[in-house]
């Protein structure tokens, strides 16, 4: 399946990414094929010689669903939804011919509508996930089966010849739309973590705050949480350690230091290579207490750790943020970082502690 490209965690992503992008389309086909429905009263005005009262409201019941689509669809969120209000129109038409076909002197072109409606489901379903498409779809081959146990179609058997490779046919074809949208997803996906991934340690870039602050007031919005702890660190004396080790040493500290932070901390947290040896770590709904400890626990490992190079420690400054503009917050880490840098370095130095003291 196309869909193995996907990673298991990313399939739903994926499929509402699919929707979001064809979801017009799939729309628009919907509304066209009720007004089509519709029109196909002229038809049975053709078979009558006359004006087909009896066919009349059977063609004009697709009225229905398609003020359900005018009503509802701007409030469709995902596929699901919209699976059910756009199929919802597709079948209607399909039982109004149905029921249409009932009243009429000549059942001979019911062959040509039903094969309309396989073309029809086929613009339906591009929004569509295939997984959930196929059922759906295979559901007018069981219309025409029921429907043949009252219409008594004369050609039945020629109809499910002909139905059955256009099924098959329209499926492989949104096969090759999902398939072709799947590759697209996935370079749309690396694109953006590139955006906002540090190409050196693998941690998020500055770019990621377009994602976690509002623009409006530089409020922090990562997931339902309020409390942020904020850690800034930095490591003691790098430019002594670029001078006597070298630039590539240097890089290699680097790496070794965002592994350390992001073994010490949840999957929930988001670390943030702030820029040269300046990391920023958003301890996610955490309480001060826990962002202490978490921190100590980085300065540790560091400390201990083998680098391949040098010994090395870092210095990191703890505040909280409870709201507002997140710069305040990193603004008050910034300043206890410089104050472990002043008071001897390789320790955990919290805000509300040195405003304390002040």
């Amino acid at each position: 399946m196309m869909t193995d490209k996907i990673p298991a965690e990313e399939r739903e992503d994926f499929y509402k990414s699919k929707f979001k992008y064809y979801r017009k389309v799939s729309a628009i086909a919907a509304i066209i094929t009720g007004f089509a429905e519709m029109t196909y009263f002229v038809s049975d005005c053709m078979i009558f010689g006359r004006f087909a009262t009896e066919t009349l409201i059977p063609r004009l019941s697709v009225i229905i669903p398609l003020l359900l689509i005018v009503l509802f669809d701007r409030k469709v969120e995902d596929y699901k939804m919209g699976a059910a209000l756009y199929y919802l129109l597709a079948h209607w038409s399909m039982w109004a011919t149905i029921w249409a076909i009932w009243f009429l002197p000549n059942k001979d072109f019911a062959r040509e509508g039903f094969i309309i409606m396989h073309y029809a489901f086929l613009c339906v379903g591009l929004a569509i996930p295939l997984k959930l498409h196929i059922p759906i779809h295979a559901f007018v081959m069981v219309n025409i089966i029921v429907s043949n146990l009252f219409n008594h179609y004369e050609h039945m058997d020629m109809m499910l010849t002909l139905a059955l490779p256009i099924f098959i046919a329209a499926c492989f074809m949104l096969y090759v739309f999902e398939s072709s949208y799947a590759d697209q997803y996935l370079v749309r996906k690396q694109i953006e973590k590139t955006s906002i991934t540090d190409s050196l340690t693998e941690v998020y870039n500055r770019n990621k705050l377009g994602e976690i602050v509002k623009p409006e007031n530089e409020q922090l919005k990562i997931g339902h949480a309020i409390d942020v702890v904020v850690l800034m660190l930095d490591i003691d004396n790098f430019k002594n350690v670029n001078d006597t080790y070298g630039h590539d040493a240097g890089d290699k500290i680097l790496v070794f230091l965002a592994d350390k932070i992001k073994s010490c901390i949840r999957s929930t947290d988001i670390v943030i290579r702030w820029g040269g040896e300046e990391f920023v770590v958003l301890l996610v709904g955490a309480e001060p207490r826990v962002g202490l400890n978490i921190a100590e626990h980085i300065r540790t490992a560091v400390e201990s750790g083998d680098n391949g190079v040098c010994s090395v420690s870092v210095s990191i400054g703890v505040s909280r943020y409870d709201g507002g503009n997140y710069h305040e917050a990193v603004k008050h880490a910034d300043e206890a970082l410089y104050y472990a840098k002043k008071h001897g370095r390789n320790m955990v130095i919290s805000y509300d502690d040195i405003n304390q003291k002040a």
